[in-house]
């Protein structure tokens, strides 16, 4: 007998236990639909399962694996939901009474392949704060690749996976999946369920508060370079994809997406990364300088990439306390 699920809500979970469970309960609220709430825990050491264990609804599914990071846990999510829709949540955020509820609602009333909502930043003891985006075309519906041009051309990229609910058929169809990793894989998730060129829809609700948590494992000291090196890999298969013939309608807007994330890199390398000369040795290695070239449209881009000839691609670029002092200012 087939089981008619309307969403997937999938959720992995690392050392969650004093925030999962508001966030399971507060999705389990919501009786008017069919949801199946997908957690996995992706090698806690915490009280985590035991928070999860403790929860009996049978719309709770627990998976519990060795620490493979947060992509690999929503690709094992992702291969066994059942859902028409999906909807990809963090562990230690919060969301409205009526989230699931509306976001269907809206989904299926504009015919989208994926719609895409707004949410406000807030801090851990519940101030609002500014809406996260603000640039996107509210109201209207846009095909995939439109919407790469009109974020690249507004630099504006709203790529954070809570924004979005999926159709899953078109998940399917396009085999998307995300590449595994530390950080930033959500940029090319998001590259990539765009130029697949679906219909998008954009929704200015803000449903959903992101909880700026300063004990995040993104604002360790020892984490920086994880995300310089995982940034690297995104600019250069931003590059790549920019080359395959499918993508070619946005080429250029891909190329010139490259180099606002190269941008981001730049600030990460000079303010905060340790061992500077391995990740400027990888950042060569990976993304030829010519590469990003065709990505400037106008004098703040030139003089981006005189910057970045500067800290990265010049050779024999000294690392003396002096130089990192002079390039961080």
């Amino acid at each position: 007998m087939k089981i008619n699920i309307d969403i997937s809500v999938i959720i992995p979970a690392f050392n969650a236990a004093d925030s999962i469970g508001v966030l399971v309960h507060t999705l389990l609220g919501e009786t008017t639909l069919s949801t199946e709430i997908i957690v996995v825990d992706d090698g806690s050491s915490d009280e985590t399962w035991t928070v999860l264990s403790a929860i009996t609804d049978e719309r709770l599914i627990l998976i519990r694996q060795e620490n493979q990071g947060v992509y690999a846990a929503r690709n094992t999510a992702l291969a066994i939901h059942r859902g028409e829709w999906v909807v990809f949540l963090d562990a230690d955020d919060r969301i409205a009474a009526d989230f699931l509820q509306e976001r269907l609602r809206t989904a299926r009333e504009a015919q989208a392949d994926v719609a895409l909502f707004n949410a406000r930043h807030t801090d851990s003891a519940g101030h609002l704060r500014h809406p996260v985006h603000r640039r996107q075309p509210y109201g209207q519906t846009l095909t995939g690749q439109q919407w790469i041009r009109h974020c690249v051309s507004r630099r504006e990229w709203p790529h954070y996976l809570w924004l979005q609910i999926i159709r899953s058929a078109y998940i399917r169809e396009h085999n998307l999946r995300f590449q595994e990793g530390k950080s930033h894989k959500d940029i090319l998730w998001t590259i990539q369920l765009a130029a697949a060129d679906g219909r998008f829809y954009f929704s200015d609700r803000q449903d959903y508060l992101w909880v700026n948590n300063p004990a995040s494992i993104t604002h360790r000291p020892d984490y920086y370079d994880i995300r310089a090196f995982s940034y690297i890999d995104v600019i250069a298969d931003i590059l790549a994809l920019s080359t395959q013939t499918q993508y070619r309608a946005v080429r250029r807007a891909l190329v010139r997406h490259a180099l606002v994330e190269s941008r981001h890199f730049l600030g990460l390398y000079r303010r905060r990364v340790n061992d500077r000369q391995a990740v400027r040795a990888r950042f060569r290695a990976r993304i030829a300088f010519r590469h990003l070239v065709p990505g400037v449209s106008n004098l703040s881009d030139a003089f981006f990439l005189l910057k970045l000839v500067r800290n990265i691609y010049l050779p024999g670029v000294r690392n003396t306390p002096a130089a990192v002092s002079q390039e961080r200012r």
